[in-house]
């Protein structure tokens, strides 16, 4: 009886350990999302294998789809595939951009199993350990002077780019700010004060990245809205406004960043050469005027490229005519691909993602901020989409939204 009994508890207990590790494994892509693309990418192969491994497939996938945000995941990539299907590209095309959405998909598979709250703390406590040291590096490399020689190179620059460094940083000062309202020591509070200055330093000194600036007074402003309510809305106002006028004065690398911003943008249509503000101010007026020709269903999922670059070639003689594959909107791209009805779909994932996230109070908050920040700088990037920053999102979204399966009594199944 015991050789008949032991696979079967070999099995279980296989399966047990299969998806601890599943778990473990997630925590460890959201943190090296902005750090490193090898570790992610290896990272979330080993998290889908130990996912089937674990016996909790068609469970957890049931999970996910019974909540709101599920919902409106399948809903939205049911209208990706389906507008694939009228685009006039090749199907290598099409699977590509498909591809890339598979961030989205990630954020489904955590929904399912990763309610337990002790997980939610250990991937929010173990992200501001990790992050606390790396700025602690950015910040001494910034002061040194000492920049890596690498594409994104700058003094204090240690991740992918400076971009996914600085959101990675708005993400921890939002933990941080969530941690601050927990049965805590003095002395502990006090810590969180002193690193929510630092991770600020980094983001508004260190870093050139304008999608930090605009994320954090945002998000946090949203976060401390929905943990105190509105009673302190002024009190909030006015420390949010004291301090973005003390870094907008004191910071020369903001205030470089705004005004090259403000001439760029000014300049977009006279410029010479290419540049970061004037490309987008290019991309944004061509997108909306191809998606005037076709609103409502757009070109189809893969289009972008082929679509824009004919138009762009044959209106302009100079950089502006260049191919690209992005206009640096994550909205124009959906409408343009997908029409109007598929931004519909994906703003009704953002409304859904972020009320499930306020109406379960605690970690779902935090991952409604995340998502505001995100919803935020994809106005001028498409951040749902790119690999460090997409990872990001996902992981963080689809863990801490996640919440616990209720069963046909109506209690929640731990």
């Amino acid at each position: 009886m015991a050789l008949i009994k032991n696979p079967v508890f070999s099995y279980s207990v296989m399966a047990e350990k299969s998806l601890l590790t599943c778990r473990y494994l997630a925590i460890i892509v959201a943190i090296a999302a902005p750090i490193s693309t090898a570790v992610t990418s290896v990272a979330c192969i080993a998290m889908l294998v130990t996912w089937l491994i674990s016996g909790q497939v068609w469970q957890s996938l049931k999970v996910s789809a019974n909540q709101p945000a599920g919902k409106m995941l399948l809903v939205f990539f049911s209208w990706l595939i389906v507008s694939s299907l009228y685009a006039d590209t090749d199907w290598a095309d099409k699977v590509t951009t498909l591809l890339s959405w598979k961030k989205l998909l990630y954020t489904f598979l955590l929904l399912g199993f990763f309610y337990q709250t002790k997980w939610k703390r250990r991937l929010i406590y173990y992200y501001l350990a990790v992050m606390s040291f790396l700025s602690v590096i950015t910040v001494c490399l910034w002061l040194l002077d000492i920049q890596f020689d690498w594409k994104w190179a700058a003094a204090g620059i240690i991740m992918t780019n400076h971009t996914s460094q600085s959101l990675a940083f708005v993400l921890a000062v939002l933990c941080c700010i969530f941690v601050f309202k927990e049965a805590l020591s003095l002395k502990v509070k006090y810590l969180a004060i002193g690193l929510i200055v630092l991770f600020v330093v980094n983001i508004f000194f260190v870093s050139a990245s304008r999608s930090g600036y605009l994320a954090l007074p945002v998000a946090t402003f949203f976060l401390i809205v929905n943990l105190y309510g509105y009673k302190k809305l002024p009190h909030t106002l006015a420390a949010m406004a004291i301090a973005l006028v003390l870094v907008a004065l004191t910071s020369s690398t903001l205030q470089q960043r705004i005004k090259l911003a403000w001439e760029e943008n000014k300049n977009s249509q006279t410029s010479e050469t290419l540049t970061s503000i004037g490309v987008r101010d290019i991309f944004r007026q061509n997108t909306i005027e191809l998606i005037k020709q076709k609103p409502l269903l757009g070109y189809g999922t893969s289009s972008f490229k082929a679509v824009y670059s004919t138009y762009a070639a044959a209106k302009y003689q100079d950089w502006r005519g260049e191919s690209v594959s992005d206009p640096h909107n994550q909205y124009l791209f959906v409408w343009l691909e997908n029409g109007l009805l598929g931004l519909l779909l994906f703003l009704a994932y953002i409304y859904s993602a972020i009320k499930q996230g306020v109406t379960q109070k605690s970690y779902g908050v935090i991952g409604a901020s995340v998502l505001i920040v995100f919803v935020t700088t994809s106005l001028f990037n498409s951040h749902f989409k790119t690999f460090p920053e997409g990872h990001l999102l996902a992981f963080f979204v689809g863990c801490l939204l996640s919440r616990q399966p209720i069963n046909k009594a109506g209690e929640s199944i731990a």
